[in-house]
């Protein structure tokens, strides 16, 4: 008996089934960063080491911060801004009347002081522990009184950062338009006139293949509204994709990420493995994970979203203890939650990387991607967060016509 699955009628039932729910506010939403003061206190610091990351290739590290301050309070807290670099100098006013504010850009990840620190109110010393990933910059952590609604910044710390941030990072599979294709999208911070992309890969014991990728970004300009197009903002980098062909079917390969720099050198990234798909047609399991509305959390405790979102940690977790028995994924729609705070995508793509390098990553977009009034969402609020579509079009590639992020033919076929 042949069955024919169309992902397209999966999303409808289920999209139509339910009501959608905005989910709130974004954590770092409730930030009101633009209202910012400097009130330093000459005996306050905060200091974070190490200073140096990805020493031994990796591009996920912890980091611990020490702080102190002369006048604790419990609302005090701590960001972790990126680039370092998050001054006024970066900030354009609103017109040539008023002054541009101290700070413009939110922090990609924030805590507040006394979290782990009980006795924080009284002895205004605290420490932390908080993950960083490579991001193409570097990091600065800034020490806040005044709560979030009305942050004073009191201290600043040394810069962090990777020994490589531009190193090419967080691959994403994705079945191709056919059967016999797999395609590999990343990020790096390497543009077309930087370096060259491409994939080396092939079979264990072949001789190794060169595929060239293509590269795209976008700007603020291709984004509809606010927080994306103001204190979410963060440049996105480069997002590379190489299409790997005639792929033999259920063989093993293995493959890495590559950049060749002009003085003829390279960068690679670690070597990664897939198993490509059966032959149309052939009598085989295929193990098939279905699921939506994922988003992300930090395994440091940082910007807990709603109290809900350890979820995504459990599911990635429970995924990644599984992937033996997964063939491929399909997340169909409120990918990251990032809301237009686009740090948050290089955050998810960090967090699903052991499942995505292994395996088919196939994603559509939901109202949290592409849902923003006049812009031809199928929804017409402000779910989005200003993002309408771009970053999830760009950071993931989906073998199917695309209309404004809503997927318009995309056909699986499973035979028993």
């Amino acid at each position: 008996m042949r069955v024919f699955l169309i992902l397209l009628a999966i999303l409808w039932v289920l999209l139509s089934s339910r009501r959608v729910i905005s989910h709130g506010d974004h954590p770092l939403a409730r930030i009101a960063i633009q209202k910012t003061i400097a009130e330093t206190d000459n005996n306050a610091s905060i200091k974070a080491f190490p200073s140096v990351l990805g020493t031994t290739g990796l591009n996920q590290e912890w980091v611990t911060i020490e702080y102190s301050i002369s006048n604790p309070a419990i609302d005090d807290w701590i960001g972790v801004f990126s680039p370092a670099n998050f001054s006024a100098s970066n900030c354009s006013a609103e017109n040539r009347m008023v002054f541009p504010p101290l700070l413009c850009n939110a922090p990609i990840k924030y805590q507040y002081a006394n979290y782990a620190n009980p006795k924080y109110k009284d002895t205004g010393k605290g420490s932390l522990k908080l993950q960083l990933i490579n991001q193409r910059s570097d990091f600065a952590f800034a020490l806040f009184s005044g709560g979030v609604l009305n942050p004073k910044l009191v201290a600043l710390s040394n810069r962090v950062a990777f020994v490589n941030p531009n190193a090419p990072v967080y691959p994403r599979l994705a079945q191709g338009k056919t059967w016999d294709e797999m395609t590999v999208t990343w990020t790096s911070g390497y543009g077309i006139n930087d370096a060259e992309p491409f994939v080396e890969w092939g079979q264990q014991g072949d001789e190794r293949r060169r595929s060239p990728a293509g590269t795209a970004t976008f700007d603020r300009n291709s984004l509809c509204g606010a927080p994306a197009t103001t204190v979410g903002w963060r440049d996105p980098g480069f997002i590379h994709t190489s299409y790997l062909k005639e792929l033999w079917p259920n063989a093993l390969y293995t493959y890495k990420l590559g950049h060749r720099l002009s003085n003829g050198s390279y960068i690679w990234s670690q070597t990664y493995e897939f198993r490509a798909s059966p032959y149309p047609g052939q009598n085989s399991l295929q193990r098939v994970v279905i699921f939506g509305d994922m988003g992300k959390d930090e395994a440091d405790g940082s910007n807990e979203y709603n109290n809900f979102q350890h979820a995504a940690l459990n599911t990635t977790n429970q995924l990644i203890k599984d992937l033996k028995n997964v063939d491929i994924v399909f997340h169909i729609g409120d990918i990251t939650y990032a809301n237009g705070y686009l740090s948050q995508w290089d955050q998810f793509t960090s967090q699903i990387e052991p499942i995505a390098s292994h395996v088919p990553y196939m994603i559509a977009s939901g109202n949290h991607e592409r849902d923003w009034p006049g812009t031809g969402s199928f929804y017409g609020n402000m779910d989005s967060g200003g993002e309408c579509g771009v970053p999830v079009q760009n950071m993931f590639y989906v073998p199917a016509e695309l209309n404004s992020g809503i997927v318009r033919n995309f056909e699986i076929r499973i035979y028993f």
